[in-house]
């Protein structure tokens, strides 16, 4: 093999027998630098030290044997198979490649090869179709563990490890140093960089087990630094965003404590302590982005009157971006109903305002005269131009596009940027990311009103319902009130789901004494605001719908929710369905009902929801099951555009080893945090979106 003194890293053909079409392969499993090779770590190991016996051999069984070629041939046809007749203890077994038999074409009669796989029956004969195979020479070790690689069978496995073991011995000829130092690898128990890539690449040991205790202990080193980078560059970028300039904020002492004095009700100790954090974040000359958790109905709101009231002392504006048009008149009445002492203008902005109304309105927010827009998605439009916007709050955070959220701070900037600040009961997987690794600020709102009890949550299959049903009874016999929610309206026979309608008529045969309504997006926007209406006030027993009130209703009467097919919504929908109901002292109940036969992944979400109430651990769990998203791009959830090797669990794990280990990164020069940053990053963010 020849060896090459210097390797440049953005140069795979650098590598022997890595040519334009290898090239391409490794591309398309993510492999465009030769560190990125090297970093390729295995996804297991696979313990080649116990060949099978050949009586011990079952139909569908996973075997591994070593034998020798006896024949090479290929069949006729225009897609042709390679098949192999291997001599394995005197028994005869066909081995079979029905395509890409050019991968192959190096097996020829007298090689000894390894090979492990599925054995199927063939009448008498044994057949093994693309088993895992490599050639054994003279200088092999024939009983061994070794790693296994998720190519896609792009490459062969034998290729793959001859590339990173190429590029193992060029490191070791370079003497790298490791990027931390003896003292923190000694404290941390992290095994060298050279020492971590062999337990991963090159298992040494007989001993099964004892592979797998290195191979683990190596992958964690490797994690742990790829979580360090993650927070670098978070942490490089927050401090770039930070060199851009905000409105300065001028707050009367007197006038803010007033204020909040006059509320209605006495703010929690959370909401004490969300407001400082928010007064602390408008004292500097950067504009800050936090989010606000907090479970439904624990008074965010209100907070966020606090910092809109800060905002409007200092003459500047403030924009409320909310997902419905229902909770855009919800809020525009509560914010009416806190700033009616004040000479505070209050709009609201939906996309049904047309006409010379909404050129006035338009006029209004442009020359300052509307001091707090709250609006949908029609806040968001090019023609909405704020005089001197100097804070946008973004209700039910989780259900806008990280674009959209962009957009309505970057049309009104004049080079001087307004704060931001998210409310949301569960943060999508990206945000709470971005939470745990300090790429953004946030306070969490963990007190509920006084009174206030759990939801209890049970997950029920179709064959319940006569269960469900008394209990209905019960709610409706104690004058209090019931959501039913289905996924779709209409019934669709190719997914056999409940739809509105005939839910509605089940319950209506059910209850006949009983006030029930429908709501759903099909309907005229006059019925529903009527239909809605009628349930606040308490003409509506049941009110079977749509996702419609997923988000912005209020009603401290309705006990009770029942979801059908539960296991088709999101985590962090089911948590805020759930949070319909639990809003008064009263006892809720959220009732999920799935189908019999449920995935691995929609049980997960039920029992996650039916184990935690809190919206910060619902968050946690979604994280884990969708990933946490693009952090340097917009995705906003998913595991595979964020890390190579570590998954979301890890991210969660280790959250306090890297937030308890910033003494690593202050050991690192600023040449080795380079190298971190490029040995596991895209390179480094211009800034920070959610």
């Amino acid at each position: 093999m020849t060896i090459k003194n210097t390797l440049d890293d953005n140069n795979l053909e650098d590598l022997p027998s890595v040519g334009p079409s290898t090239k391409l392969k490794l591309h398309s499993i993510g492999i465009k630098r030769i560190s990125d090779l090297i970093l390729f770590l295995p996804s297991f190991l696979i313990d080649k030290t116990k060949l099978t016996n050949i009586s011990d051999i079952e139909n569908s069984s996973s075997c591994l044997f070593i034998g020798d070629i006896q024949k090479a041939f290929k069949t006729k046809g225009s897609k042709p198979n390679l098949i192999l007749s291997v001599d394995v203890e005197g028994t005869s077994i066909q081995i079979r490649f029905i395509h890409k038999i050019m991968i192959y074409s190096n097996l020829k009669p007298g090689l000894k090869i390894r090979f492990s796989g599925i054995a199927r029956f063939k009448g008498r004969l044994i057949e093994f179709i693309h088993p895992d195979i490599e050639i054994i020479t003279g200088k092999d070790v024939i009983e061994k563990v070794i790693p296994y690689y998720k190519t896609k069978k792009m490459i062969s496995q034998n290729k793959i490890r001859k590339l990173i073991r190429f590029i193992y011995e060029y490191l070791q000829r370079k003497n790298n140093a490791d990027i931390f130092s003896v003292s923190l690898l000694k404290k941390f128990k992290l095994p060298h960089y050279l020492d971590a890539l062999k337990y991963c690449h090159f298992p040494e040991s007989y001993d099964f087990d004892e592979s797998n205790l290195q191979f683990e202990l190596g992958r964690q080193r490797f994690i742990l630094e790829e979580l360090l980078a993650y927070k670098l560059m978070l942490i490089n970028a927050k401090k770039k965003y930070q060199t851009n300039r905000s409105h300065k904020f001028l707050i009367d002492d007197n006038a803010a404590n007033a204020f909040i004095e006059s509320l209605p009700f006495k703010l929690t100790e959370s909401q004490q302590n969300a407001i400082v954090d928010i007064r602390h974040s408008f004292k500097n000359t950067y504009p800050t982005k936090r989010l606000i958790q907090g479970d439904v109905g624990s008074g965010k709101t209100v907070i966020a009157s606090v910092a809109a009231h800060y905002a409007t002392m200092s003459n500047l504006q403030v924009a409320v971006l909310v997902p419905t048009e229902i909770l855009a008149d919800q809020h525009h009445k509560t914010f009416k109903q806190i700033f009616s002492d004040l000479p505070i203008k209050i709009a609201c902005i939906k996309s049904k305002i047309k006409g010379k109304a909404k050129i006035s309105l338009l006029d209004s927010i442009l020359h300052g005269a509307s001091n707090i827009v709250i609006g949908t998605h029609a806040l968001i439009e090019d023609n909405v131009i704020f005089k001197n916007l100097g804070l946008v709050i973004i209700d039910e955070q989780h259900k806008f596009g990280i674009k959209q959220r962009v957009k309505i701070s970057s049309n009104n900037t004049k080079d001087v940027y307004p704060h931001e600040i998210y409310l949301s009961a569960t943060p999508i997987p990206r945000s709470l990311s971005l939470v745990l690794y300090e790429g953004l600020d946030y306070t969490i709102v963990n007190q509920m009103p006084q009174g206030r009890k759990n939801i209890i949550t049970k997950i029920l299959s179709s064959s319940d319902k006569d269960k469900l049903y008394k209990h209905i009874s019960n709610t409706l016999l104690s004058n209090e009130q019931i959501y039913w929610v289905c996924s779709c309206i209409n019934f669709t026979e190719s997914l056999e789901l409940e739809y509105v309608e005939g839910i509605f008529d089940v319950l209506t045969e059910k209850f006949p004494s009983h006030n029930i309504a429908v709501l759903h997006g099909r309907n005229d926007t006059t019925i529903n605001n009527k239909t809605m209406t009628e349930f606040i006030n308490g003409k509506i027993d049941i009110l079977v719908c749509t996702t419609m009130i997923e988000v912005g209703i209020d009603v401290p009467n309705a006990t009770c929710i029942v979801i059908e097919d539960s296991n088709r919504f999101g985590l962090s929908q089911l948590h805020q369905l759930r949070g319909r109901v639990g809003r008064s002292s009263k006892q809720s109940y959220c009732y999920l009902i799935c189908k019999e036969e449920v995935n691995d992944n929609a049980m997960r979400r039920l029992i996650a929801l039916e184990k935690h109430s809190n919206g910060f651990n619902i968050a946690e769990e979604d994280l884990r099951l969708r990933g946490q998203g693009d952090y340097l791009g917009t995705k906003q959830s998913g595991s595979h555009h964020n890390f190579k090797l570590a998954t979301p669990d890890d991210a969660i794990m280790n959250y306090d080893i890297v937030k308890d280990t910033m003494i690593i990164l202050d050991d690192l020069n600023t040449e080795n945090k380079s190298k971190l940053i490029k040995r596991w990053g895209k390179g480094r963010p211009e800034s920070i979106e959610l």
